[in-house]
């Protein structure tokens, strides 16, 4: 989360979409949560509703900072269980990588017993670019081969995710918000929520 795309670090994108969508839902009169991990700042916030609720949700974020700990899905994963028992939407930002693959796919399994869950993956911007630019030597060969490596591992656990009854949000930290407010409103449209 830590990674850069313009301005914003992915974990300043994510926040930011993580609010937007906290506005939407607490607009449409759902009740909304937060917690976080991966952090020495773990926070929980209980789902709550009403527009006051948003207030809460920024006073308990505004000091965050993405660390360089690694996720532990599995922690996470147990202490939003124990924490949330009624069923809810639990949307799952991170910055997937190949090596999450059987960690996060059992942590999320056992989370989808309970709760409907949306994993969203970061897509980093300049992986697009290498895999748009020309190879014209030996470094850009390099470049272009590794980013299309990256993101075929990517796809691959995105698919094996998908496979297991997992949606997976593949987006770009720019267009984040949107998408994942998108996503939110067809499933409410939907009554899968």
């Amino acid at each position: 989360m830590r990674s850069q795309d313009g301005d914003l670090a992915h974990f300043d994108h994510a926040l930011n979409a993580c609010l937007l969508l906290s506005y939407v839902a607490l607009r449409q009169g759902d009740a909304v949560g937060l917690t976080t991990f991966a952090s020495e700042q773990q926070r929980f916030i209980a789902p709550v509703k009403g527009q006051a609720h948003l207030s809460t949700l920024l006073n308990a974020v505004y000091d965050l900072q993405s660390t360089q700990r690694p996720a532990d899905y599995s922690a996470a994963i147990n202490n939003l269980l124990a924490r949330q028992r009624r069923r809810a939407l639990v949307v799952l930002v991170s910055n997937l990588r190949d090596e999450d693959d059987e960690e996060l796919l059992g942590a999320v399994k056992r989370l989808s017993r309970q709760h409907r869950v949306l994993l969203v993956s970061l897509r980093e911007e300049v992986l697009d670019s290498l895999r748009q630019t020309p190879v014209q030597d030996y470094e850009s060969a390099l470049a272009y081969c590794g980013s299309v490596d990256y993101l075929n591992a990517r796809a691959s656990l995105h698919e094996r995710l998908a496979a297991n009854g997992v949606p997976v949000l593949d987006a770009l930290p720019s267009e984040l918000g949107p998408e994942l407010v998108s996503q939110y409103l067809a499933w409410k449209k939907a009554g899968v929520l």
